[in-house]
């Protein structure tokens, strides 16, 4: 085993999943040079983090990856000691050096005063593991990883620590319908409801920022992130129908709810297998998703969210999307979940994070 510090490391670091997932017919393979980055201590959100990334090895090939991770703008958020294990991906049968692999991750949280770890969610830094649907491709940035990894987790001590669920809505004549008269019914409340493009784009992103910042504070998971870093993130996406599909709520003229929607991007991210076809629920150019929506605590129950996820779906639909993921959402965030299904969505795919106590 070894800490990834040297170029050459860093690169077996980053391409492990593409030997994880090789046999998959359809996944989402990583960022190579956004991952690099971020272990290299480059990235924006690298300035609040303590890392070590650790490779496992048998016959000299790269077997099981993990990143241990301090995040001290959480923790300080939080009050908490938690550390955090991202990037998590293994080979099947590796029980012996996923053990291994996990220890020494923990020992190295545990030497620098963390009493507890969580994998399988970091705002964004980690995404929860799929416990259904292996087979399938998975919302885009969710996992759709080995069945394996669950035991791995327990063997190693970790227990559940939450559920989440993953929502998928059609877009029917009827449901659209539905979503006009959600959309109309915020004139008379006085709030209005504007695409990304229509707001400006640099501003919604800060408006976005802003709210994600307010709305999320109590999430479970969630740290406050800065105009700084999101600017940079967002910003390429300003020409593209991420622009038309993300909304912002005003009322008084100030911002107050947020969507951050994209359009099918199974087509320029995804890997597929030559011949493989997915069903139109998952991808292949037939599926949006509402990645996150944030209401201000006192516009709350008043159906703002219902209305701005109900905007960025008649969008897609606009675009032909038959389609529409609604994601992630908190097994016990029961407003969320009243939203979702108030959309006729359901859930088609599960996920959890662990957790370890020292």
């Amino acid at each position: 085993m070894v800490v990834a510090h040297e170029a050459a490391e860093l690169e077996q670091f980053a391409r492990l999943p593409y030997v994880v997932y090789a046999q998959r017919e359809a996944w989402w393979p990583p960022d190579i040079n956004s991952e690099i980055e971020l272990l290299s201590g480059r990235a924006l959100i690298a300035a609040h983090l303590e890392m070590a990334s650790f490779l496992a090895y048998r016959d000299g090939r790269p077997v099981a990856r993990v990143s241990a991770v301090v995040n001290h703008r959480y923790n300080a958020h939080w009050n908490e000691r938690l550390g955090q294990l991202i990037h998590f991906e293994a080979l099947p049968d590796e029980d012996r050096a996923v053990g291994a692999l996990l220890d020494r991750s923990l020992e190295w949280l545990g030497e620098r005063g963390m009493r507890a770890a969580r994998s399988g969610f970091a705002a964004f830094l980690d995404y929860p593991y799929a416990i259904d649907g292996y087979n399938d491709l998975p919302s885009f940035l969710m996992r759709g990883n080995p069945e394996c990894y669950h035991r791995y987790f327990k063997n190693a001590g970790f227990y559940t620590e939450k559920g989440q669920v993953d929502y998928t809505a059609p877009l029917t004549q009827d449901t659209l319908q539905r979503y006009s008269a959600m959309v109309r019914a915020m004139e008379p409340a006085g709030v209005k409801l504007k695409s990304w493009r229509t707001f400006g784009f640099p501003a919604a992103i800060d408006a976005w920022t802003d709210v994600i910042n307010q709305t999320f504070e109590r999430h479970w998971g969630w740290n406050p992130i800065s105009h700084a870093e999101v600017r940079p993130m967002l910003l390429p996406l300003q020409e593209t129908a991420v622009a038309d599909l993300s909304i912002i709520a005003e009322a008084d003229g100030l911002p107050i709810g947020a969507v951050f929607s994209v359009p099918d991007l199974t087509m320029p991210l995804a890997r597929l297998k030559p011949g493989f076809k997915l069903r139109p629920e998952r991808g292949g150019g037939t599926r949006g998703a509402l990645i996150n929506v944030g209401v201000m605590e006192r516009f709350r129950s008043r159906g703002v969210a219902r209305a701005m996820a109900a905007m960025s779906y008649l969008a897609m639909a606009s675009r032909h999307l038959r389609f529409a993921g609604y994601t992630l959402v908190l097994d016990d965030n029961w407003p969320s979940r009243r939203t979702a299904q108030s959309l006729g969505a359901r859930v088609t795919n599960s996920f959890v994070s662990y957790r370890r106590d020292f």
